[in-house]
């Protein structure tokens, strides 16, 4: 026991002899073995274990004192500011805070990118605050619990009155004689000739040029977050959150008085905090609609309500006096619109740049001209100039006739930074590219925008979703159930997708239904583990428990069943095939006519709603199918107007004709960025937004609902009058149902319809 105690006390003075030569070595002859001594203590490397454990991290880096790690141990930063502050700083390296890179901060702090300030580790991590109950820096401790920041300087305890203004306000000097002054009152805040005015005051900001006061400084433009535009910021938040300029900031988010929702808004002298949509407005009749509104403006015309006066500003008419179009702000006695000049005032709502009347948007100029701007700034790289492949995209968005859609965008969506994001780095952007970034809605959206405007060639868009989802899907799976799922979704469901995808067949629903089948597999493997069981003594009394247990199952599953029966990988089990009844949601003929004389002859409807009406009423047609028509399938033969549905054109109406010849000129997508698409293939006759897609067949449903028209009810009706007058073969090629299902309507009328007919004529 002596002697080890002597042989560790040995090897103790001698990691002490290394550590002063050490610092000898480094700090050069004028730092003396007491002085290096003296440093060790201070930096607690002196007793034994801190000593052997400095001793060998000095020997794995022989450059820790010239050429300092973030991640060194404390005694190391010790050692610096000591060698520092003695002196001998010109022969170390100081370690900075790996974060704020400040080399006169105490850097207690090990995070995963280095040592760092209590400063720079306060304003990143956040703890439950014990008054706000909000995640907040934590700055101090209280009876209650931790304080954050912002609850810190409202803290009675640290608010002091101030000397100055007698305020209680945060101290930011304390004299000697006890007494405080706020940051704005504090006399001891040096002054300097501010570079602007000449005057003599406390700086507000040092510049490249000099100090500059308070009065004449002016926040540097950055980058908005909001609405990307280079401007004085108003708020700057901590990293990862958004930059807001003065334009875009809304205030901060309080409970309105008025609505009772937490929301953007401004306090009131009073006291009462209203959010922007609640702030008090005078309330007068409007001069256009006569309506007692809040007022939005005062024109010459009178006061206006927020809907008339946006409208007035984005229509401009001709003037009743000068004829010029222009906004019409006044009224003259005749009862005529009349612009500004006329109405004797200044009000002149005309872009200086493009000389169109209308609606000032921003910086003087229009929406249209401001929209280009925007677009070019979105769609721009590092240097300023947009890649030649964007450039279409650029023009189409640039050209919109609606370009408040394309600002709203743009200030809004996720997609739109996207976008921007590809845009700066410059490389060609392809399905590929697109590919590899995690396939969000706002990826969706911005390849559909691309192949709208003509960027991206169109392609199998469901069927190669199908194959990313597979991807992504086959990746977790365990290697006893990937040996398994994976030749069913390559051979199984892929193939015969592909196949479909090929003839242009491959449908959104499709796509849903082969995920599904996917999902049904792997929950029907997961149990068949779970039990112990295995394929090949997979038996029919299995099989019918999981699809007691799993009834919505049932057809999902049976891909997979008759796939793994095909290759004897099972027993010959089958899935009982579900009878589905016969159509039961019917209306009668004279309600069937009056919803189709109401879509073709009623104005007040939509058109989009009278089209898919009609042709519901008439040709039988699902919703799926409907908008699926492409642009192309109507045909214009003399005085008669055909649709081909199939394969056969089908004679429309006279006035359905002239209904979808409106629907074709002026398709209503005006809330689309892009409002046509630019692929050279024929448009959709319902496009969607963007317009290289069409409509959803679930929204035009609960649009056609809230339109009070039928569908289910109206198609079967259609359908047993179409098959009650034309043979099962005509239908089948007319309206492009499978033969089968046009004879099994056919009997289902003759056995059934009549004695419909009479039940209904009874009533």
């Amino acid at each position: 026991m002596r002697q080890d105690k002597i042989r560790r006390q040995r090897e103790i003075a001698q990691a002490r002899t290394r550590l002063i030569a050490y610092l000898q070595r480094v700090a050069g002859p004028t730092l003396t073995a007491e002085e290096a001594q003296t440093a060790l203590e201070t930096a607690k490397a002196w007793t034994p274990g801190p000593a052997r454990a400095l001793d060998d991290y000095f020997a794995e880096h022989p450059n820790a004192l010239t050429e300092p790690s973030p991640h060194c141990p404390l005694q190391v930063v010790r050692l610096l500011q000591h060698l520092e502050a003695t002196g001998h700083g010109d022969a170390v390296t100081q370690l900075g805070c790996a974060r704020c890179h400040r080399t006169d901060r105490r850097l207690t702090r090990l995070t995963p990118e280095g040592r760092c300030c209590d400063w720079c580790v306060g304003r990143t991590e956040l703890r439950p605050c014990a008054r706000c109950g909000e995640d907040g820096h934590i700055v101090t401790q209280r009876e209650e619990g931790p304080i954050c920041r912002r609850c810190y300087r409202k803290d009675p305890l640290f608010l002091k009155t101030c000397a100055g203004c007698g305020r209680n306000r945060a101290p930011a000097v304390r004299r000697e004689d006890g007494t405080f002054f706020c940051a704005h009152c504090n006399p001891d805040k040096p002054e300097h000739e501010c570079i602007h005015c000449g005057e003599l005051r406390p700086a507000n900001a040092i510049t490249e040029d000099g100090p500059v006061c308070i009065r004449c400084y002016l926040a540097p433009p950055t980058l908005c977050d909001i609405c990307q535009q280079i401007k004085s910021i108003r708020v700057r938040k901590p990293e990862g959150e958004p930059v807001i300029c003065g334009d875009c900031h809304r205030g901060p988010k309080r409970t309105c008085v008025q609505c009772g929702q937490v929301r953007h808004g401004f306090t009131r002298r009073e006291g009462d905090f209203y959010c922007t949509a609640c702030r008090q407005r005078p309330w007068l009749p409007c001069a256009d609609c006569d309506e007692t509104r809040p007022v939005k403006v005062r024109w010459p015309v009178g006061p206006l309500c927020d809907t008339c006066y946006q409208r007035r500003r984005r229509q401009p008419a001709p003037c009743a006096q000068c004829g010029t179009l222009r906004t019409l702000v006044g009224r003259a006695e005749d009862g005529r619109n009349i612009c500004g000049p006329c109405s004797g005032t200044d009000l002149d709502y005309t872009c200086p740049r493009c000389n169109r009347p209308g609606a000032v948007y921003a910086d003087g100029a229009c929406a249209y001209c401001v929209s280009k701007d925007r677009v070019r700034q979105l769609l721009s790289s590092e240097d300023g100039t947009i890649h030649p492949q964007l450039q279409p995209l650029a023009e189409q968005l640039g050209a919109a006739n609606h370009p408040w859609s394309v600002l709203l965008w743009m200030r809004r969506s996720d997609s739109a930074r996207m976008l921007a994001g590809l845009a700066a780095h410059g490389q060609e952007i392809t399905h590929e590219l697109l590919d590899d970034l995690p396939q969000s809605r706002d990826c969706l959206y911005i390849r559909e925008l691309l192949v709208a405007a003509g960027v991206l060639p169109k392609r199998a868009e469901h069927f190669a979703r199908l194959q990313l989802w597979l991807k992504d899907k086959l990746v977790d799976l365990s290697p006893q159930q990937a040996q398994i799922i994976r030749p069913f979704a390559e051979w199984g469901v892929v193939r015969a997708a592909r196949r479909r995808a090929d003839q242009g067949r491959y449908s959104l629903g499709s796509a849903n239904s082969d995920r599904r089948s996917v999902r049904a597999a792997i929950k029907f493997m997961t149990w068949l583990d779970d039990n112990s069981i295995t394929l090949a003594a997979l038996g029919q009394e299995d099989l019918d428990l999981w699809l007691t247990t799993n009834p919505t199952r049932r057809r999902d599953l049976k891909p997979f069943i008759r796939w793994t029966v095909a290759r004897r990988l099972t027993g010959k089990v089958t899935i009982p095939t579900k009878k589905y009844g016969l159509p039961s949601r019917f209306m009668h003929s004279d309600e069937l006519n009056q919803q189709l004389r109401r879509c073709l002859n009623d104005d007040r409807l939509p058109l989009e709603a009278r089209i898919i009406g009609a042709l519901t009423s008439l040709y039988a047609l699902p919703v799926t199918r409907i908008v699926a028509l492409t642009t192309d399938r109507f045909q214009r033969d003399g005085d008669d107007a055909y649709l081909t549905i199939n394969k056969h054109p089908v004679l429309l109406p006279p006035r359905l004709a002239v209904l979808i010849e409106r629907q074709i000129t002026s398709p209503d997508v005006s809330t689309s960025v892009l409002q046509q698409s630019h692929t050279g293939k024929p448009g959709f006759l319902f496009p969607g937004r963007p317009p290289s897609r069409p409509r959803s067949a679930e929204t035009v449903s609960e649009y056609m609902r809230r339109h009070d028209l039928p569908g289910i009810s109206a198609r079967n009706t259609a359908m047993m009058e179409a098959i009650t007058d034309l043979p099962p073969i005509v239908v089948s090629d007319l309206f492009g149902i499978h033969p089968q299902t046009a004879y099994a309507w056919a009997q289902y009328a003759q056995n059934s319809w009549a004695e419909y007919l009479e039940a209904q004529s009874a009533e």
